[in-house]
C-alpha cells in the first residue's frame, strides 16, 4: 500500500491526540514537580506563629538595629528599626541578609577543642623568660576584648595585642560643613550607614579615589587622582595651607597645582572641615590626623568621647598595644579571636613575631577563610545571629553606646565561645560578663535607654537594675549623655595598619587598593554568579596592565610584594585605574598584600 503525505499527517494527529489523552505525560510532570520540591537542600519555608524580634547586627561596629520577622522563631527577613537615634531605620545589604549566615557553605564547625587547649597548657608551661602568650583581637572594644586583657594579665608574659582604632575620639559628620575623603568608602557603608544618610545634606563632599566607586559617582566632586597617591595629596594641602609650593604634589597626584590651592583653600574657608582617610597605613592615618589638626577640626568635627562604664574588678587588665611594638620571635601561644568581622593583618606581618621552634597558634573563628588557614588549631564558633555580644562603637558615635547583638537561631553544636575558652586557658574564672557590664552601666545612672518595640527613651535612673537587663536582652540600646564637644587629648592612629612596603616604582609598578567583599552566602552567591565581586583569590587589574604583564582574564598568575608571592587569579577590568590592582578585603591575597602596598602581577 502506498503511503501518501496525508496518511502521514493523519497519523501524527492521531499519536498526539492519543498522548493527550493517556495518563502517561501528566503523571510524569506531577512526579518531575514532587521531585524537584524534594531535592537534597531545597529550602523549606517555616510554618508557625509570626512574631518580631529586636536585635543589633554585629557585622560591623555600626550596630544597626535590626528588627526581624520570625516564622515559628525562624527568622526569614531583617529590616531596619524606625526612628533609632543611631541607625535612623537604615540598614546596608550585608545586614539585611544577615540571617543567612549561619548556613554558609563555607563554615566550620567542628574543630579539635580539647586538643588544642592541651597544646596551650603545654606551651605556657614551658614559656620561655622572653616568650611571650598573646591575643590578636580583630573587634577590640567589646566586653570580650576586656575578657582577653583580664586573662593575659592572669598569666605569665601575656601581653593583648588590637587590631584597629578603638581610641578616646570620634567623628561628628552633623558638626561639618565640608569633607575630604581620601578613597574613605563613606557613602558604602562606612561608620554608621543610617548616621551618615541622615547628616549627608548638611556638608559638601569631596571624593579623592584613583576609581569612580559608589561614592565617588555620589560625592558633590570627584578628585580623581593617580592610585596610591591619597598621602601625596595630603601633604600637597598641608603644603598649600601652609603657603608652600605644592608642585611635587601635583606631580604625584595628577591633579594640577592649581586645584590642589583651590582646594586647600576650600577646606579652609568652607568649615567645619574634615578630612577622612588613613586606612591604608599608619603614615597615611597620621597625615590625616595632621591635616585635621591643620584644619581646626579636633574639638569641632572631631571630638573626645567617654567609654562605656566597667566594673571596678575590670580594670586590672593588660595593656592594649599594637603588633608592631611587639618584639620578633617572642610570641609562644597566639590565640586570635576571629569569630567577629573586624580589621585584618596579612600572615606576613604576624608571623615575624612569633617563636621559630613550634609556636602554638589557634583561631578561634566560623571559616578557614582567614587566620585558619595558618593555625595549628581552628576552633569553631558561633556566628551573628546566633550568639549574645556586645558591639563596639562606630567611629562616628559621638556619645557611648551600649547594646547587644541579641541570637535569633540557636547556634550548632561544638561550636566555642571565644572569650570562655581564652579566659579557662588562662586560669581566669568569668561569670556572665555581657550582665557584669549592663549593671557597671546601669549602676553609674548616666544616659537614657532606647526601647525598639514602643521607640521610647527612658532615663537610666528610672528604669531598675533587672528590667534594664531585660530590655537590652531584648534589642534596647544604652546612650551616654552627649558632653560638649572638646578637642581629644590626642587622636590615636589606627592600631596595627596595613604595613606600606617600600619598593621602587619600576620594581612594583602596581599599588594595591582594598574592595569590599560579601559576608552573605546569598550575596556571594549573586556576586559569584553575576562576576560583579573579586573572589579571595582574584585580582584585578586595567586592560593596560595586564598587556604588560602578558596575561589575560581569567588567566592564572603571581601577585609580588616584598611581603611575599601568592598564586592568584587575575580579571581584565577596564574600570580598574591604570597603576592599580585591586584586591578584595578579608582575602587569602592580602597576606602578601594590603592597601597602598607597592605590587606587580607576573605570569605564572
Amino acid at each position: 500500500m502506498k503511503t501518501t503525505r496525508r496518511d502521514i499527517l493523519l497519523f501524527a494527529g492521531g499519536s498526539a491526540v492519543g498522548v493527550l489523552m493517556t495518563p502517561a505525560p501528566w503523571r510524569l510532570i506531577t512526579d518531575s514537580a514532587l521531585w524537584s520540591e524534594n531535592w537534597p537542600g531545597i529550602p523549606r519555608p517555616a510554618r508557625g506563629a509570626i512574631t518580631a524580634k529586636y536585635t543589633n547586627c554585629a557585622l560591623c561596629a555600626a550596630g544597626c538595629a535590626v528588627r526581624a520577622r520570625c516564622v515559628a522563631e525562624q527568622p526569614v527577613s531583617l529590616v531596619g528599626v524606625a526612628g533609632h537615634p543611631l541607625s535612623h531605620g537604615a540598614m546596608c545589604a550585608y545586614g539585611l541578609a544577615g540571617h543567612h549566615l549561619p548556613y554558609h557553605p563555607a563554615r566550620v564547625t567542628r574543630g579539635p577543642v580539647e586538643e588544642a587547649a592541651t597544646a596551650v597548657a603545654g606551651a605556657m608551661a614551658r614559656l620561655g623568660a622572653n616568650e611571650r602568650v598573646a591575643v590578636l583581637d580583630l573587634r577590640p572594644g567589646r566586653t570580650a576584648s576586656w575578657t582577653y586583657r583580664r586573662a593575659m594579665a592572669a598569666v605569665k608574659n601575656g601581653v593583648y595585642v588590637e587590631v584597629g582604632d578603638v581610641g578616646n575620639s570620634a567623628i561628628d559628620l552633623t558638626k561639618a560643613r565640608t569633607v575630604l575623603s581620601l578613597s574613605v568608602p563613606l557613602l558604602e557603608g562606612w561608620g554608621t550607614p543610617g548616621n551618615v544618610i541622615a547628616a549627608r545634606a548638611g556638608f559638601h563632599l569631596i571624593q579623592a579615589e584613583a576609581v569612580e566607586s559608589r561614592t565617588a559617582a555620589m560625592a558633590d566632586q570627584w578628585l580623581r587622582i593617580k592610585a596610591g597617591s591619597e598621602e601625596a595629596l595630603g601633604q600637597g594641602i598641608l603644603l598649600a595651607l601652609g603657603g608652600q609650593s605644592t608642585a611635587a604634589a601635583a606631580e604625584a597626584t595628577g591633579i594640577p597645582e592649581q586645584q590642589i590651592l583651590a582646594l586647600a583653600s576650600e577646606l579652609k574657608q568652607n568649615g567645619p572641615a574634615l578630612v577622612v582617610g588613613g586606612a591604608g597605613s599608619q603614615s597615611a592615618a597620621q597625615l590625616a590626623a595632621q591635616l585635621n589638626d591643620a584644619l581646626g577640626a579636633l574639638g569641632r568635627t572631631i571630638v573626645a568621647r567617654r567609654d562605656a562604664p566597667v566594673p571596678d574588678g575590670w580594670k586590672k587588665a593588660a595593656p592594649a598595644v599594637d603588633l608592631a611594638s611587639v618584639e620578633d620571635g617572642s610570641i609562644r601561644v597566639l590565640l586570635i579571636d576571629e569569630s567577629a568581622p573586624g580589621a585584618y593583618l596579612p600572615w606576613s606581618d604576624v608571623e615575624p613575631k612569633l617563636v621559630r621552634d613550634n609556636p602554638v597558634v589557634v583561631a578561634l573563628g566560623w571559616t578557614r577563610e582567614g587566620y585558619g588557614r595558618h593555625a595549628q588549631y581552628l576552633l569553631p564558633t558561633g556566628v551573628y545571629p546566633e550568639v549574645a555580644e556586645d558591639i563596639p562603637r562606630a567611629v562616628d558615635s559621638v556619645e557611648a553606646v551600649f547594646r547587644m547583638a541579641v541570637p535569633l537561631v540557636q547556634a550548632p553544636q561544638g561550636v566555642v565561645k571565644p572569650e570562655e575558652w581564652i579566659a579557662k586557658a588562662a586560669g581566669l574564672e568569668v561569670g556572665d560578663t555581657l550582665r557584669e557590664r549592663a549593671d557597671a552601666i546601669h549602676k553609674a545612672g548616666r544616659g537614657t535607654l532606647f526601647t525598639y518595640a514602643d521607640g521610647k527613651s527612658v532615663a537610666t535612673k528610672d528604669v531598675k537594675t533587672d528590667d534594664f537587663w531585660k530590655a537590652l536582652q531584648a534589642g534596647a540600646c544604652w546612650m551616654d549623655e552627649v558632653e560638649p564637644a572638646k578637642r581629644p587629648a590626642a587622636v590615636k592612629v589606627a592600631a596595627g595598619a596595613t604595613r606600606q612596603a617600600a619598593g621602587s616604582a619600576n620594581d612594583l609598578p602596581l599599588v594595591a587598593m582594598l574592595t569590599e567583599a560579601p559576608s552573605s552566602p546569598l550575596l556571594s552567591k549573586i556576586y559569584q554568579e553575576s562576576n560583579l565581586k573579586l573572589g579571595p583569590k582574584q585580582v584585578a587589574i586595567h586592560p593596560d596592565e595586564a598587556r604588560a604583564a602578558g596575561v589575560e582574564d581569567g588567566a592564572r598568575a603571581v601577585l609580588e610584594t616584598l611581603a611575599g608571592r601568592i598564586d592568584v587569579e587575575v580579571r581584565v577590568d577596564a574600570s580598574v585605574s591604570r597603576g592599580a590592582v585591586l584586591v578584595a578585603r578579608r582575602a587569602a591575597v592580602l597576606d602578601v598584600c594590603g592597601a597602598g602596598v607597592r605590587a606587580k602581577v607576573v605570569r605564572a
